[in-house]
């Protein structure tokens, strides 16, 4: 559809799908995104994911979402969209649909020199951080990041891999929706708004079958982002899609404001036992609301995300700041690289609603 969804069309669409719920995916074996995209080690990442994949769907996980990386789609296109086009096909086998995330504000280019796309093959990590990301130093701290779509060169290939991959998938049921722009301004703060604008309209100009959201990040009153380039991703999006990790009483006034835009939500981020976000409280509760949601994290692996962030630990230490954190917990991921669960507990309930979610569909027709 080349309009926004009303109200009335993004509702009748949820109301066809049983409960929706999974993980932010990316197989244990890499490092980050551009280990889970490019073709080194490609028939081992597959292998993997398969693996994986029918864990989640084991557990009664009916989705996944995965963030598509620009630098690889750039020096490798074709093998890129055969890798995209075999990661759906290993979801569908296991009953997985996929959202993909088109733009993100991560690991953006500093400052003003050229840019080279970063190197492909064997990925170098940081060993007991957070995603396995090296901090920057100080001097390229000091450089301002900026986006692809706001160098001209770049911004053509960019719209280039988004167009290729929509265009290609746009009647493609596999494909759940479309996840414009994960965190706009997270970096680039009021910059991402022209940036929103041209990748909506992108998307929309290839006619896609799928709902199109963008994912807002920080807090909201009287049912309004209150961040000016969130509130116009809000204002673009079929479908709402937010992030939040914190504890079961935030998270419940979080839902109360959401509401009040008065379309389906997703939480296409949670998961943060360390700041008492939690599965045992925040599962029920999104199955309640009937609120699609997607954890980050699923098996722990390389890129480390059951390490905290790193603000965490220096809110912590900030005598100011007065939070309370409990570092004994890993933050994201559900299972150990054995597939054995972090708490076989949290299972237990996963599958416990999951089973509950599917029999209420039964009763409906929907599956």
């Amino acid at each position: 559809m080349k309009d926004q969804w009303t109200k009335e069309q993004a509702w009748r669409w949820y109301n066809t799908k049983p409960w929706i719920r999974g993980c932010n995916f990316i197989g244990s074996d890499c490092a980050n995104r551009r280990d889970l995209w490019q073709s080194y080690g490609r028939r081992e990442r597959m292998a993997v994911a398969d693996k994986e994949m029918a864990l989640a769907e084991s557990i009664g996980f009916n989705s996944i979402r995965m963030l598509v990386d620009f630098d690889v789609w750039y020096q490798e296109p074709d093998s890129f969209m055969s890798v995209f086009e075999e990661y759906l096909s290993i979801a569908a086998s296991h009953k997985l649909s996929v959202m993909p995330v088109l733009a993100n504000e991560a690991e953006l280019p500093r400052g003003d020199e050229p840019y080279s796309p970063k190197r492909l093959g064997e990925q170098v990590y940081a060993i007991g951080i957070h995603q396995g990301r090296f901090p920057l130093s100080d001097e390229e701290r000091a450089k301002l990041p900026w986006h692809f779509l706001e160098r001209e060169h770049w911004r053509e290939k960019f719209l280039e891999m988004v167009r290729m991959i929509v265009s290609r998938y746009k009647d493609d049921d596999r494909i759940l929706c479309w996840n414009v722009y994960n965190e706009p301004g997270n970096k680039i703060r009021e910059r991402a708004i022209p940036l929103l604008d041209m990748l909506f309209d992108t998307v929309r100009s290839c006619d896609p079958k799928q709902p199109l959201t963008a994912d807002v990040w920080n807090k909201f009153k009287d049912g309004r982002a209150m961040r000016c380039e969130e509130q116009h991703a809000l204002e673009l999006s079929d479908v709402i899609s937010f992030h939040y990790y914190g504890s079961y009483v935030q998270t419940v006034v979080q839902i109360n404001e959401m509401k009040k835009i008065g379309r389906p939500l997703f939480c296409t981020e949670w998961l943060n036992r360390i700041n008492h976000n939690d599965v045992k409280e925040i599962y029920p509760l999104f199955y309640l609301e009937g609120i699609a949601c997607y954890c980050w994290g699923f098996v722990v692996g390389k890129t480390q995300t059951n390490e905290p962030w790193e603000a965490l630990w220096k809110q912590y230490y900030d005598p100011e700041k007065n939070v309370d954190y409990d570092f004994t917990k890993w933050q994201h991921d559900l299972f150990r690289i054995s597939h054995r669960p972090y708490d076989p507990h949290e299972i237990e309930l996963i599958g416990q609603f999951n089973s509950l979610a599917d029999e209420r569909a039964r009763d409906e027709g929907l599956i």
